[in-house]
């Protein structure tokens, strides 16, 4: 053990744990429970410290905290016992209840002190427990830390158990100046790291404090701090283009190459001008998705030749890693344009036959199955929509042509999976299609995922609205709900899908009507799920919540629309936020006041007579339901012009009889038969508000 810790100090820890290239997606993962295990470890343990850095590079983790307590704080602890009556007898000596104490406390008569309160006096110890060193807790803490992290997983080498995401190579820790001593996987800690592959396995660099560290590995070509490695390649690819041209900006490529070099180095490259009759996305995506390298564009925005790859290796040997380099492109580029022209060779409808043998799901047929239910689909949307002759067309051949891409040869190798849509635009133009159904063929699968883009054309609209509907009615239709986090099929985001786009469109298309379309095409190819209807409509319901949120409507107004329009997305989007607009209004409060006031005095009744107008006894009465039959004709008329501010300032307007009405009126008068009759009036206008919202289920501070 380290010596000299007796004394409270602050000091510097650094530990390195030296592993072969760890793959990117598994870097967060291990720096993350780093940071977490080691700052609970600090709370839990209560000690202080000054700063702590957590990084990484592909080879190596880190973590650096200075100004670290060398231990913990001596603890006091007072432990009660029973009372001072009840431990000892008449004679003075300890009885059971004392005795006792002492033994679960590994204690002695002699420990016993007399500890009084305002309850009384009773027995007591005072333990002195002595914090641990730090060195120590940190040996305790390490292989926890090594055997908790949820690599998805690990490699098992030389028979070490459990085991790592790849194997350890070599484990650096420093307290102060001094090694610390740790062990795992057969390895003992030392002063020692080593420096970029490209300088040798055995170049090692003595660290002797860790103030030394990133200086000397720097000069080792590691930059071990991430967001200066980060920084830096920020600033290359800024600086290495040719005039007049620049990188394409891509964050996440930047995070990933970040995760895979210790000592970057931008190297601008080239590839054949004669690639560049390639669609741009079947380069940017061979560039930037397989090789992670970064696509160079002209100012005026167009695709260039040129490429930049950050390189790890040894600068010295630059031209021959970007002739390396670029013989990878070359050869990608080339099967490239080999299945362009092979498959662009025939036109997009000939590739339709080879979708009857691609199985969408098994009870759900195969994708051309899918392809006939998504333009049924189009043509009922459509026909909603009352679009015209040309425009269906367009649509319908949209969706004849929607998936042919998927048995192209450019798809079919494996090589452009995530170009599906994108290949078969570019294979529609290719064959002469209208320019607004090959944009269409790309923009059905919109959007893919949160903040993408939703279509920017009506086929292309109308065709993900449909393609999306027949994957969740199907997919639920035949028992496969999602659960919890499960969701293989994505239909939460399909559905999510839907009513994005119904809103930014304001197309006031009926949900539950195209659902229970969708269902019954699925029965005439399998048997559906007794209950398919319902638990569609709840699925698109709860989506139909997650969009109104996205509206930053507060959840009590999302409860009080929800029973209204549900089927509507437009409808209930404009009503919740016209709501929302409305609720901090004073008069509004007192309407939901007094709307609440209505809603409890009649929520146990179960039956309603219709209110007699010669039992009313008080002009308040006669008041309230003469006024109710004009504020539903004008209710009924705001609605149908979808006002809906108008019609809530309809019913704040005719709060004034409700309040005059309770102030002047017993509702729950001695005889029966004037109770039932108010209880009538009342329900009658309850169901007069609740054709514009619940009120009652709104939130009043």
């Amino acid at each position: 053990m380290i010596p000299g810790e007796d004394q409270l100090r602050q000091c510097d820890l650094l530990l390195e744990i030296g592993v072969e290239e760890i793959p990117v997606e598994s870097i967060t993962i291990a720096v993350d429970y780093l940071r977490q295990s080691f700052e609970k470890l600090l709370l839990e343990s209560k000690l202080s410290f000054g700063k702590l850095l957590v990084s990484s590079t592909p080879r190596r983790l880190v973590l650096l905290a200075e100004s670290l307590d060398s231990r913990q704080q001596d603890l006091t602890l007072l432990k009660t016992g029973p009372s001072l009556a009840l431990a000892f007898d008449a004679a003075g000596n300890p009885g059971p209840a004392a005795l006792g104490f002492l033994k679960k406390n590994n204690a002695s008569v002699a420990d016993l002190i007399t500890e009084t309160t305002d309850k009384g006096q009773f027995i007591a110890i005072r333990q002195e427990i002595p914090g641990k060193s730090t060195p120590e807790l940190i040996g305790e803490w390490f292989p926890r830390f090594l055997n908790g992290i949820a690599f998805p997983k690990k490699m098992i080498w030389d028979s070490f158990r459990p085991g790592f995401i790849r194997p350890l190579r070599w484990i650096l820790a420093l307290w102060d100046d001094q090694v610390l001593p740790l062990s795992a996987y057969g390895l003992s800690s030392s002063n020692l790291s080593y420096g970029n592959r490209y300088l040798g396995l055995d170049h090692r660099v003595t660290i002797n404090c860790a103030a030394e560290y990133f200086p000397l590995l720097e000069e080792a070509r590691v930059l071990a701090n991430r967001e200066q490695r980060k920084n830096l390649i920020l600033e290359q690819l800024k600086s290495i283009t040719p005039e007049g041209e620049q990188v394409e900006p891509d964050p996440r490529l930047v995070d990933t190459v970040t995760d895979l070099v210790e000592f970057p180095n931008a190297v601008l490259a080239s590839f054949d001008p004669a690639f560049l009759s390639l669609p741009d996305k079947i380069i940017t995506s061979t560039i930037s998705q397989n090789q992670k390298y970064f696509g160079v564009y002209s100012a005026e925005g167009e695709l260039t030749n040129h490429f930049v790859f950050i390189s790890n290796g040894n600068p010295a040997h630059r031209d021959l890693i970007r002739r390396g380099n670029e013989k990878v492109v070359h050869a990608r580029l080339s099967d490239a344009m080999w299945y362009y022209r092979e498959d662009t060779r025939k036109p997009l409808e000939n590739y339709l036959p080879a979708l009857q043998d691609i199985v969408f799901q098994a009870k759900l047929g195969t994708v051309a199955e899918k392809c006939d239910r998504i333009g049924k689909l189009a043509q009922r949307i459509c026909d909603q929509l009352q679009f015209d002759s040309r425009q269906k067309a367009l649509a319908g051949r949209a969706a004849l042509l929607c998936k042919a891409d998927l048995v192209t040869t450019m798809l079919g190798e494996k090589e452009f999976t995530k170009l599906q849509g994108y290949i078969g635009k570019q294979y529609a133009l290719a064959g002469g299609e209208d320019p607004e159904v090959a944009q269409a063929i790309f923009e059905h699968y919109m959007p893919r995922g949160q903040g993408d883009s939703l279509p920017e054309t009506v086929s292309g609209a109308v065709l993900a609205i449909a393609d999306k509907v027949d994957t969740v009615c199907g997919i639920i239709s035949i028992g496969m709900m999602p659960s919890g986090s499960g969701d293989p099929y994505a239909l939460r985001r399909a559905a999510g899908g839907v009513v994005q786009i119904l809103a930014s469109r304001d197309w006031n298309i009926d949900l539950d009507d195209l659902s229970r379309f969708a269902v019954d095409l699925i029965t005439h190819r399998t048997q559906v799920e007794q209950n398919s209807v319902p638990n569609v409509d709840a699925f698109f319901r709860g989506r139909l919540k997650w969009l109104l949120q996205q509206y930053n409507i507060d959840y009590d107004v999302i409860d009080s629309v929800m029973h209204i329009d549900s089927a509507r997305p437009v409808e209930l989007r404009y009503r919740a936020l016209a709501l929302q607009s409305a609720r901090l209004k004073p008069d509004f409060i007192k309407l939901v006041i007094g709307f609440k006031r209505v809603s409890n005095i009649i929520a146990e009744a179960g039956n309603f007579v219709a209110p007699d107008p010669g039992l009313f006894q008080q002009v308040e009465e006669t008041a309230l339901h003469t006024e109710l039959m004009s504020v539903g004709d004008k209710i009924a008329n705001a609605l149908t012009r979808h006002d809906y501010p108008l019609a809530i300032d309809i019913l704040v307007n005719y709060g004034s009889y409700i309040d005059s009405f309770f102030d002047a009126v017993l509702v729950n008068t001695d005889d029966q038969s004037i109770r039932a009759n108010r209880y009538g009036l009342l329900n009658l206008v309850r169901k007069e508000f609740l054709k514009v919202a619940d009120l009652s289920l709104l939130v009043i501070e």
